[in-house]
């Protein structure tokens, strides 16, 4: 038997096992395992799954989408497996690498409902084009793209995970919906997938984002869809990219400012990272043991999750 935990970031529900993709006899045990763990018509269900390996100086992870496939890494994610790896060193700070990239994560401030926060320091924001021209226009700039609304103007970021984002006066849901679906059914455009997200201002230093998500499709939120929005916000508006932005989605809340370090713009954010429980599992034969629920960290998070949703049901968002 295995341990996993279920954890989430703003309802993002993410498994975190210490286990490493080498603990599977093949890529296909692994992405099946994956896909069983996540299904939600299934014993457990969740949007991914993060192994680790802790013994490293710095510890290793590697994120999966519910479908199977892989990620570079999940914001949401990484900041319920950096609490994972402070509280079993017991520290302030931590290094943790997933892909190709290195992430500080620090202990943040607990709420006034109780809830534990992480802040993530993320790479930095990349705006610079990763993919064909179509058409005679480059999707990774801001650009129209046929297969969006054209009425939108989308800024592309790698954070490194690649993500859409538009400005928009209005969420609409279905229209999120649809043109995420499209976006991922164009892989001579988007090789590896992107992340569709929109965000809408509601004042200055507060904003909704929501974001149809590669691998997983709509999901209460994205981390690094919040930390992409973040850094187009200031880049297509006078917001100062220091700016500590409140950024509200489905499942919940969190800051997000830019940290400037000559031109390069660091997306720093803290959230929630909340245990759900804890559950035993065999990964060949799929058979749950035992499960020992988390119910404090649950009704805190509930109280959070009240005021976020007044103050989008008083902003005149749908969720």
């Amino acid at each position: 038997m295995t341990e996993i935990l279920n954890a989430h970031g703003s309802k993002n529900d993410i498994f975190v096992a210490a286990m490493t993709p080498r603990d599977f006899a093949s890529d296909d045990d692994l992405r099946a395992f994956v896909r069983r763990l996540c299904d939600r018509a299934g014993p457990f269900g969740g949007d991914g799954i993060y192994f680790y390996d802790a013994a490293l100086p710095v510890p290793e992870a590697w994120f999966f989408n519910p479908d199977g496939s892989s990620a570079e890494f999940c914001g949401n994610g990484m900041r319920c497996l950096g609490r994972v790896i402070l509280d079993q060193r017991g520290a302030d700070t931590a290094v943790v690498r997933s892909g190709q990239a290195e992430y500080t994560v620090r202990r943040g401030a607990t709420t006034s409902e109780g809830v534990r926060q992480i802040s993530l320091e993320h790479p930095a924001v990349d705006f610079i084009p990763q993919t064909p021209v179509v058409a005679g226009r480059n999707p990774l700039t801001e650009a129209r793209l046929p297969e969006l609304d054209p009425a939108l103007e989308f800024t592309a970021v790698t954070i490194p995970n690649p993500h859409l984002v538009a400005l928009v006066g209005k969420y609409v849901e279905s229209d999120l919906i649809a043109m995420g679906k499209q976006v991922a059914t164009r892989p001579d455009v988007f090789p590896a997938g992107a992340n569709l997200s929109v965000l809408l201002p509601l004042v200055p230093a507060e904003v909704f984002v929501r974001t149809f998500e590669r691998g997983a499709g709509l999901t209460a939120s994205c981390g690094s869809g919040m930390a992409a929005s973040r850094a187009v916000y200031s880049r297509v508006t006078p917001v100062s990219p220091e700016r500590r932005v409140t950024v509200r989605n489905a499942g919940g809340m969190a800051t997000v400012s830019l940290t400037v370090r000559g031109d390069r713009w660091h997306p720093v954010l803290e959230g929630n990272a909340t245990f759900v429980y804890r559950a035993e599992v065999d990964p060949a034969a799929f058979t749950p043991g035992a499960i020992e629920p988390c119910d404090d960290e649950v009704r805190a998070y509930a109280a959070l999750e009240e005021r976020n949703a007044a103050r989008l049901h008083e902003a005149g968002v749908p969720v």
